[in-house]
C-alpha cells in the first residue's frame, strides 16, 4: 500500500526547502543601492599627489571579525619613486561597510619598477584568507599586472601575513593564450576560491585576434584549477561563460566574483554591450560544478544609474559578501566617458548595494487565500486571482530548481490566465511583489 502520509511529508519538505531557496534567489537578484553612494571616494587634492587621484575601482571585500577589509585599484601617483600616474592596489577598512578609512601608507601592492611584467599597472584583485597556509602566507592575492611594452595583462600572485605587506611571486601565474585562442589579448579580473586542497579561478580573457572566431573582439570568462595557487591548468573547453547575442552583455562578460553556498556556485559579473565606452552592469549566474553556468533571466541585476546620477554609465565589477541576513555588494560606478580633459569633476568611485535575504518566517505562504489559483492541479491554463489592492506589481513563477519560468508586470488587473504549454510536470511557486507586500502560493502541473 502506498504511504500517503510519507508522500505528503515529502511534498511538505520539498516546499519548505524551495521557499528557503527562493528567498535566496530573490536576494541574489534584488539589489538596493545605498543612499550614501559613493562610499569610497577619490582624493582630488593634486598637491598631495594622491594614489587615487584619477580613479578608484575594482574592489575586493572580505569581512574578518567585525572589520570589513577592502583592497581596491587606485589610479594616481606614488611619488617620489614614480612620476607617472599608474594603477596600484590600495587598502581600506570599515566597521559598517559604508564609512571607510584608507590605509595611510597606500599603496599596499605597487608596480615593478625594474621593467617587469607588471611594470605599468597592478589591479583587479581577488583575495582569500587561507587558514591552512603558514602564518606568513595567510592572505593570498591574485591580480592583473600590465606590461609596459605591449600593454597586455596577465595574472600574478602575492602573499601576506596581514593583508598589507605583500610579497610577489616573480612571474605571472596565468598567461594569455596563443594567437588563435579566446584569451590571446589579456587576462584580468580573477576570482579565486579554495575547496579542500584545490584552488579554483574564474577570470576574464579578451580575444584581440580577428580570425572568424565567435570570441573576436569580445571578453569572456574562463576557468582554471590549481593545487597550490601558483601553477594553474586552464579548463580545456574554455570559456565557461560567454557573451550573449543582441543582449545587454553581448560584448563583455568580465570581472566575476564567485562564492559557493551549499552545492551551488554563484557568480556576479560585469557585462556590457558597447565596445566604445564603459556601459557595464552586473549580471548573475549559477552553476552546480563551476563550469556549466546558467545566467539569470532577471539580468542585469544591478543596473546603471539614471541620467544625472553618479553611476549613470557604469555600475559593475562587483564584490559580494553573504553577511548574515544580507547580501552586500561593492561595485565601481562612473558618470562620464570620456573624462573631462582638464577637470577632476567626475565620478569613478566605489558604491555599495544590499539585498535582504528573506527568511522562511517572513514569507507569506498565502494560507489565507490572498492569491487564488485554480484549477490546482492544473493541466494547461492556470487562473490566478489577486486581491484588488495588490494588482500593481511583478508576478513571477519559479520551478523547483529556483529558475524563473514566467515573469509579468501586473497593472490594474486581478484576474490572470497563464498558458502552461511549455511547462513540464512538477510543482511551481508563484511570487507576487509590489512596494508594500510579497505574496506566494504554489500549484502542481499535471500532464
Amino acid at each position: 500500500m502506498k504511504n500517503i502520509n510519507g508522500s505528503r511529508r515529502y511534498v511538505f519538505l520539498t516546499i519548505i526547502s524551495l521557499l528557503f531557496s527562493l528567498s535566496s534567489v530573490f536576494a541574489q537578484t534584488n539589489w538596493i543601492k545605498d543612499a550614501n553612494n559613493p562610499v569610497l571616494r577619490r582624493d582630488t587634492t593634486i598637491a598631495s599627489l594622491p594614489k587615487d587621484l584619477y580613479a578608484i575601482s575594482d574592489c575586493w571585500v572580505l569581512k574578518e571579525g567585525n572589520t570589513y577589509k577592502m583592497w581596491y585599484t587606485g589610479g594616481g601617483f606614488n611619488y617620489p619613486p614614480d612620476t607617472l600616474m599608474r594603477s596600484r592596489i590600495c587598502y581600506a577598512t570599515s566597521t559598517d561597510g559604508v564609512t571607510w578609512d584608507k590605509y595611510v601608507a597606500n599603496p599596499v601592492l605597487d608596480i615593478s619598477y625594474s621593467g617587469g611584467w607588471d611594470s605599468l599597472g597592478v589591479e583587479t584583485v581577488s583575495i582569500l584568507i587561507d587558514s591552512a597556509a603558514p602564518s606568513t602566507e595567510r592572505y593570498k592575492m591574485w591580480y592583473a599586472g600590465q606590461t609596459f611594452n605591449d600593454y597586455r595583462y596577465e595574472i600574478g600572485y602575492a602573499y601576506s601575513p596581514d593583508g598589507i605587506s605583500w610579497t610577489k611571486y616573480p612571474t605571472p601565474v596565468l598567461q594569455v593564450g596563443a594567437g588563435s585562442e579566446w584569451d590571446n589579448g589579456f587576462l584580468e579580473g580573477p576570482s579565486v576560491i579554495k575547496e579542500g586542497n584545490n584552488y579554483k579561478m574564474w577570470y576574464c580573457g579578451y580575444d584581440v585576434t580577428v580570425d572568424g572566431s565567435g570570441t573576436d573582439g569580445k571578453a569572456n570568462i574562463g576557468y582554471a584549477t590549481s593545487t597550490d595557487g601558483i601553477f594553474w591548468t586552464k579548463y580545456v573547453n574554455n570559456p565557461v561563460i560567454v557573451t550573449g547575442v543582441a543582449t545587454w552583455d553581448s560584448i563583455y562578460v568580465q570581472d566575476p566574483h564567485v562564492i559557493k553556498e551549499g552545492n551551488e556556485y554563484r557568480m556576479w559579473y560585469g557585462g556590457g554591450q558597447n565596445d566604445t565606452y564603459y556601459d557595464q552592469q552586473v549580471g548573475y549566474a549559477t552553476s552546480s560544478d563551476g563550469i556549466n553556468w546558467s545566467k539569470s533571466p532577471l539580468n542585469p541585476v544591478l543596473q546603471r544609474g539614471n541620467p544625472g546620477e553618479w553611476d549613470q554609465i557604469l555600475s559593475s565589477f562587483p564584490s559580494v559578501l553573504n553577511d548574515g541576513n544580507t547580501y552586500k555588494m561593492w561595485y565601481t560606478g562612473r558618470d562620464l566617458d570620456p573624462l573631462p580633459a582638464a577637470s577632476l569633476d567626475y565620478y569613478w568611485e566605489i558604491g555599495y548595494a544590499t539585498s535582504e535575504i528573506v527568511g522562511l518566517s517572513e514569507i507569506n505562504t498565502d494560507d489565507n487565500g490572498l492569491i487564488e489559483v485554480f484549477p490546482n492541479p492544473v493541466t494547461d491554463f492556470l487562473e490566478i486571482r489577486l486581491p484588488v489592492e495588490y494588482t500593481n506589481g511583478e508576478l513571477h513563477i519559479y520551478d523547483l530548481q529556483g529558475q524563473l519560468r514566467y515573469r509579468s508586470s501586473v497593472a490594474g488587473a486581478n484576474n490572470l490566465q497563464i498558458d502552461l504549454t511549455d511547462f513540464v510536470y512538477g510543482t511551481y511557486i508563484i511570487h507576487f511583489q509590489n512596494n508594500e507586500k510579497q505574496l506566494n502560493n504554489r500549484f502542481v502541473l499535471m500532464r
